[in-house]
């Protein structure tokens, strides 16, 4: 066979692999959210980043099989990373967010429907229930029915204390709802 026919078939065989692992890796990852009982939006985000990552994969994958000269896409990939590295020291605190989101889905500290207290210095401390919990922050419905926003990585640096029996039921949310969350 000549090379050129192998580098094809190996690109071949490299893009069903991918196919077949994203599949497992979404089935896992929604087994055990429905495990635990996260909302399907947190399955979508932590799916999503795995994705990602095994898209990577399959770029460094393809790349060795053809054999991309590192020495000519060097000078793009620095100017790549140089902009990254800029947006990314831009963008830390987003950064932060997103990846507190997934040790707080790994974690499983409190969930959507939980009575929480986030101790955050007396004035500034955060009393409700979970209404959701997104990829940038937690959201709370305080007992005077005020939706609060709370950055995950900031929950991730505070004590936050889980009350087991006390919840309120948030307006637009029915009894039902909050049942499924217990």
């Amino acid at each position: 066979m000549e090379p050129i026919n192998i580098k094809i078939l190996v690109t071949g065989i490299i893009i069903v692999l991918s196919f077949i692992g994203q599949s497992v890796v979404k089935k896992h990852i929604a087994k055990y959210a429905d495990k635990k009982g996260f909302s399907v939006h947190r399955k979508v985000y932590v799916s999503n980043f795995f994705g990602f990552l095994m898209s990577m994969l399959i770029v460094i994958g393809l790349i060795i099989t053809w054999e991309v000269s590192f020495q000519g896409i060097a000078v793009y990939l620095a100017s790549i990373f140089t902009l990254l590295g800029v947006a990314f020291v831009a963008a830390w605190s987003m950064l932060s967010n997103i990846t507190a989101s997934l040790i707080l889905f790994f974690a499983y500290p409190f969930k959507i429907g939980d009575y929480v207290r986030i101790q955050d210095g007396g004035e500034n401390s955060v009393e409700g229930t979970i209404i959701n919990i997104t990829l940038f922050n937690i959201r709370i419905l305080t007992e005077d029915d005020i939706e609060v926003s709370y950055p995950n990585n900031l929950a991730l640096q505070k004590p936050i204390k889980r009350y087991r029996k006390k919840a309120i039921k948030p307006k637009d949310m029915e009894e039902d709802d909050l049942n499924r969350f217990d």
